[in-house]
């Protein structure tokens, strides 16, 4: 009876209770992959996630993911977005050199793209449009002045003339390798004008800047005018613009401050924004040097191991970690300063004359390392104070407890009960014995 009734309880259970399993479990576009991804991998545009359940930068990015992977499932694009657990298929980690969690990597037609950009969804579905553009668009020329509207915050790079000779090959050669950070395009010339000059141009800060050097220096120029005059740079994209073989003039402000008029930090952005523009008048410094501004000053304190405060300058080397300040304080400096301190910068690598800080020999690691782990903590309790407490507060105070109790414990052993009653007896009979034994020895 009892049987029968937890079944017809069971199935009336079934029937008015929803079925949540679609609640917890959405619908997705995300395909889950598996070792097989290694044979269709050349095949078509991919857009893929290696990740490690364990790994916490993993499952904050999973719901960023289904909602990238819904983004470009509507916009009809040849993309198939997947995610692939490493843990459960390490052959295809290692087959892929994949060396972090997560790595985020754009396949097409066999080309694999790192993506190391921040992880908003914005950015991750514009770097997948982007990678799965035409490599080279043919334009008109009256379309130039819409490109030049975009190029605003990526830079454009475009070709005109016939799509022949060498300077076309060596522009068709550096799409293809920077496809997928900056757009490429061609125009053709006019079929009535017979005098047409191939040139190649760069889109970008509202002017355009024609390429004036050897042919062979092609990729390297493309590299080199990547990103703006003034970037704005971050932890996500550091790396990136570091990789451009410049040396990047990092400068300390704060976004909030900079439309305050009364605020030392934007007049200083103001002088440094000013120099990055002057400083394309002096190509020895333009080819050397990147500006970039941070938006506040974390990035900076970990590059320096020290509080920064803002506002402040320094020209920091991505490839060595060493970085190099200016004695002048950042109140003071004008844009003929600047340009000095970065020539003496310059000549002093050159001559190895300039005192550089930093690095990444062990010992600057180690101190590193502790700074990191250190400032962490110290930002835990400025933004945290009471959750940071208790995280840190209450297994400090359970370890005090042991250590109290183990050091205030009494040790000593008593008698009674680790010998007993008959081992006393004993004992207090045998020295009743010696006691006799005096007394007799007494006597004679």
């Amino acid at each position: 009876m009892s049987k029968m009734f937890l079944a017809i309880i069971g199935i009336v259970y079934i029937l008015l209770v929803p079925d949540k399993t679609e609640a917890i479990n959405p619908p997705t576009a995300v395909l889950d992959l598996s070792d097989k991804f290694l044979d269709v991998k050349d095949e078509g545009m991919w857009f893929v996630e290696f990740y490690a359940p364990w790994c916490a930068h993993c499952k904050r990015l999973h719901p960023v993911w289904d909602q990238v992977g819904h983004s470009l499932s509507d916009s009809n694009l040849p993309i198939r977005v997947g995610k692939l657990d490493c843990t459960r298929f390490p052959a295809v980690a290692n087959k892929l050199g994949i060396q972090g969690y997560p790595t985020i990597t754009f396949f097409r037609n066999g080309h694999a793209i790192e993506y190391r950009g921040g992880r908003e969804k914005e950015a991750l579905v514009s770097f997948a449009k982007r990678c799965a553009a035409p490599i080279i668009e043919t334009i008109k020329e009256n379309q130039v002045e819409k490109v030049k509207l975009s190029a605003r915050s990526q830079p454009s790079y475009i070709f005109f003339g016939d799509s022949s000779g060498p300077l076309f090959d060596a522009f068709n050669e550096a799409a293809n390798a920077k496809f997928s950070v900056a757009r490429f395009y061609t125009v053709a010339p006019p079929k009535e004008e017979t005098n047409f000059r191939q040139r190649v141009v760069v889109l970008k800060d509202n002017v355009e800047i024609e390429f004036q050097e050897d042919i062979e220096a092609l990729k390297d120029w493309v590299v080199k005018e990547r990103w703006p005059t003034f970037v704005h740079a971050t932890s996500s994209n550091l790396a990136e613009i570091g990789a451009s073989g410049k040396l990047v003039v990092l400068v300390v402000s704060s976004e909030s401050q900079k439309f305050n008029t009364t605020s030392p930090v934007r007049e200083f952005h103001k002088v440094a924004e000013d120099a990055s523009k002057e400083m394309r008048k002096h190509s020895a410094l333009w080819n050397r040097f990147q500006f970039a501004w941070l938006d506040g000053s974390d990035l900076a304190s970990q590059i320096q191991m020290a509080s920064v405060s803002e506002p402040h300058l320094f020209v920091f080397n991505y490839t060595s970690y060493e970085y190099y300040l200016s004695e002048d304080e950042p109140s003071q400096m004008t844009i003929k300063s600047i340009f000095t301190f970065l020539e003496q910068t310059a000549e002093g690598i050159d001559k190895g004359t300039v005192i550089a800080f930093g690095g990444r020999n062990l010992l600057t690691r180690m101190k590193r390392m502790i700074f990191e782990l250190y400032w962490n903590i110290a930002q835990m309790f400025a933004t945290q104070p009471l959750l940071s407490s208790c995280l840190f507060g209450v297994p400090i105070a359970f370890l005090s407890i042991i250590c109290y109790s183990i050091c205030s414990a009494d040790f000593t052993v008593d008698r009674d009960e680790f010998y007993g009653d008959e081992a006393l007896e004993d004992e207090e009979e045998e020295t009743d014995t010696i006691e006799t034994d005096d007394d007799h020895e007494k006597a004679e």
